[in-house]
């Protein structure tokens, strides 16, 4: 790679990673049928075009970049939301990009953009059951699940009409099933369907960088 084409992949990379981080801290907002805390943003989007445009390895880099710029207005995780931001980021961007970059067969677009839903929710759900309730549960309520109970259950009753009762015993079940699931899914389909477009336009710059 040349001097020239270095710094134009650099100051990609870097744009990319800007506005994500924009649209990370600041363009967010919640649905009443899930619990409070579960954003919808849409800084996966740069994140996904970078990936198809420069590869997985830079479009891993703009997720590291997000997490920075997301260290100014700082968090109310204590950073385990943003972690787990960064594994599941990491993990969507490295499967969509390396099918994109490595795959020449038929559809690839197509195979990427399933990798991106399938990988997202997958990823997503592990994470909540393994890092991000552990660890609200262990540290924020000092292992009580009922104050996280509460913070979900009018949001459970909504999406399930009511026909759900959450309890201490059945909280990772409902949360996994009624919140992480649909949560993810419908975000990953709809971050999937305004970047379909975006890709589409700029396919003709990938092959100029």
């Amino acid at each position: 790679m040349n001097k020239r084409n270095a710094i134009k992949r650099i100051a990609f990379v870097a744009a990319f990673g800007a506005i994500s981080g924009i649209l990370y801290c600041f363009v967010k907002f919640n649905l009443p049928i899930f619990p409070s805390f579960l954003d919808v943003n849409f800084s996966m989007i740069p994140i996904i075009i970078c990936a198809f445009m420069l590869g997985p390895w830079d479009a891993c880099v703009c997720v590291l970049l997000r997490f920075i710029v997301k260290l100014i207005p700082g968090s109310s995780t204590a950073f385990v939301g943003e972690v787990a931001d960064i594994i599941l980021g990491l993990t969507t961007a490295i499967a969509c990009g390396c099918i994109y970059k490595y795959y020449n067969g038929k559809g690839k677009s197509l195979l990427s953009f399933g990798a991106v839903v399938a990988v997202w929710v997958v990823v997503s759900i592990l994470i909540n059951i393994f890092i991000n309730i552990p660890f609200y549960i262990n540290f924020f309520f000092d292992g009580n699940k009922a104050p996280l109970i509460g913070m979900c259950d009018s949001a459970f009753k909504l999406i399930s009409f009511g026909n759900v009762s959450v309890t201490a015993d059945n909280f990772m079940v409902c949360y996994v099933f009624l919140a992480v699931i649909p949560f993810n899914l419908m975000l990953s389909l709809i971050v999937v369907l305004i970047t379909i477009p975006i890709h589409n336009r700029l396919k003709a710059l990938y092959d100029m960088i």
